[in-house]
């Protein structure tokens, strides 16, 4: 119970500087598809290649090779629940599509609490991939960043930052980095890269200023 109640305190945090993700240009077909057509036997044209347990389960054990440790996930069906806990679109017809949702809190090597992974979609298997994590004013862990889009974009993506090199940057870390000084001389409260094209989905980066700091998020979807 006591981890349970930690949990969900997490992904109030999360609800907080994550707010309702309202860019998502990243799923262009959502808002075409009829939420009375869903069939969630069928393999749906916006799941992922591969299911929720398993993206889970892969993104802990390579964090955790990385000293980022990832809490085991809060599942949510009831449409109770994902309204309160998984409400991120606000498109109502695309909220209307999430029909099953996993959360999941990460903290650094100190324990201290950096963010959530969240993923939504049909049952079978998630659409998209959420990522929020705070930073303060100097963004002291934007390596812990760096490592958690790393993580999750090879994990969720493909292995092959190198041999495509999305938007002629080298290395991840290098589009974070550019991401970062572009946010701060635009002086802007939002700023996002739309969607950038990896393998066979596409993945996007979103940095917003906030009392605390800055939130950074990254969504991965086909």
């Amino acid at each position: 119970m006591r981890q349970k109640k930690f949990l969900y305190v997490g992904i109030g945090g999360a609800a907080a500087i994550a707010a309702i993700i309202s860019v998502l240009v990243i799923l262009p077909t959502m808002s075409n598809q009829s939420t009375d057509n869903t069939d969630q036997s069928q393999i749906s044209p916006l799941d992922l290649d591969f299911t929720y347990e398993e993206a889970n389960s892969n993104l802990k054990t390579t964090l955790l090779s990385h000293e980022i440790n990832m809490s085991r996930p809060l599942q949510f069906s009831s449409q109770t629940d994902i309204n309160q806990y998984c409400n991120f679109f606000s498109d109502q017809k695309k909220q209307a599509l999430v029909k099953f949702c996993t959360s999941t809190v990460l903290q650094n090597k100190n324990r201290n609490f950096l963010g959530n992974i969240n993923m939504v979609g049909s049952t079978r298997a998630p659409g998209l991939v959420i990522v929020a994590i705070q930073s303060n004013p100097v963004m002291s862990n934007l390596n812990d960043v760096k490592t958690i889009f790393g993580v999750v974009i090879n994990e969720t993506t493909c292995d092959c930052w190198d041999k495509e090199k999305p938007r002629d940057y080298a290395t991840l870390s290098n589009m974070i980095d550019a991401f970062r000084d572009f946010h701060i001389a635009g002086k802007r409260p939002n700023t996002t890269t739309q969607s950038v094209p990896l393998g066979s989905e596409h993945f996007e980066m979103e940095l917003t200023t906030n009392q605390s700091g800055y939130v950074w998020k990254l969504l991965v979807a086909r």
